[in-house]
């Protein structure tokens, strides 16, 4: 596992290195945009799979696909606009692969993935710009889980910064609400609360926008529940803001699509916690 400045060393190459060329192929072959939209949905079903069950069932078989993908990007013949999709397509599927392994505990393995989708959405250019923000997402929500909140912070403001010049929208909202996470933990609480509102500005911003697959997950309701995740932190430094985190979890939870099991039982288990801090005993049990 790379940590502080080692970490934060290996994704410079995105935020300041100019757009490189892209790989020349080294044996013959034609890949078409028809290609790219197959991997696009193959990697949106590994996506479904894991958003339903976790990784540990397919985290294999998306590791097998991305490899074969990864060779048909160096050793395929296409255009430099098909090229560019392709690479935007392998980051995607290099952060599923990546969040499978987190699953399942392989914290490293995971870093490497999502190490890996950066590269490849820095071969993408600008096209890549986006789902590198969403890389650099992972990497930070990956370091808040193992408890190293000022590496969470240093790549989510990463991400921010090399996702300045894109329109508002989900991307800008949850890489806002991911900050405002790690000011919670790190007791923050001012700045926890500016980026609380520079999420919620974003995400009604956002609502004209398309919105890319990687990006979905992040509605109205994932927004209010990591509120209430922030304000259940914030809580350990100022009890009053248990009630508010009761709300705003409650909030998103009632808002959750029926088919999101997994992440109803995790605003489920937030819920809780947040029932404890406010001393709601009975409510939690």
């Amino acid at each position: 596992m790379l940590t502080g400045s080692e970490l934060i060393s290996a994704v410079q190459p995105w935020l300041h290195l100019p757009d490189e060329p892209l790989p020349r192929p080294i044996r013959p072959g034609r890949l078409g945009m028809n290609d790219v939209r197959n991997i696009m949905a193959t990697t949106d079903a590994f996506r479904s799979l894991d958003s339903a069950h976790g990784g540990g069932l397919s985290r294999r078989a998306v590791v097998g696909q991305l490899h074969d993908v990864t060779l048909l990007a160096t050793h395929g013949r296409t255009s430099d606009e098909v090229g560019r999709a392709l690479f935007v397509a392998i980051a995607d599927l290099a952060s599923v692969a990546g969040w499978m392994n987190h699953d399942v505990g392989r914290h490293s393995e995971a870093q490497h993935y999502f190490l890996l989708g950066l590269q490849a959405a820095k071969q993408a250019g600008r096209d890549g710009v986006g789902i590198a923000g969403h890389l650099l997402n992972c990497l930070s929500r990956q370091a808040n889980h193992l408890g190293r909140a000022e590496d969470a912070l240093d790549l989510v403001q990463a991400a921010q910064y090399g996702t300045r010049k894109l329109p508002p929208g989900q991307l800008r909202a949850f890489l806002s609400t991911l900050e405002a996470r790690c000011h919670a933990v790190l007791g923050h609480l001012p700045e926890a609360e500016r980026a609380l509102g520079t999420a919620d500005d974003a995400l009604a911003a956002g609502h004209d926008e398309p919105v890319p697959t990687w990006a979905a997950w992040f509605d109205e309701a994932e927004y209010r529940v990591t509120a209430g995740v922030c304000e259940s932190i914030a809580a350990t430094h100022d009890p009053h803001r248990a009630l508010r985190a009761i709300e705003l979890i409650t909030t998103g939870t009632a808002q959750r699509p029926v088919e999101r099991v997994r992440s109803r039982a995790f605003d489920h288990i937030a819920l809780a916690r947040a029932q404890v801090q406010a001393g709601e005993l009975e409510a939690a049990d």
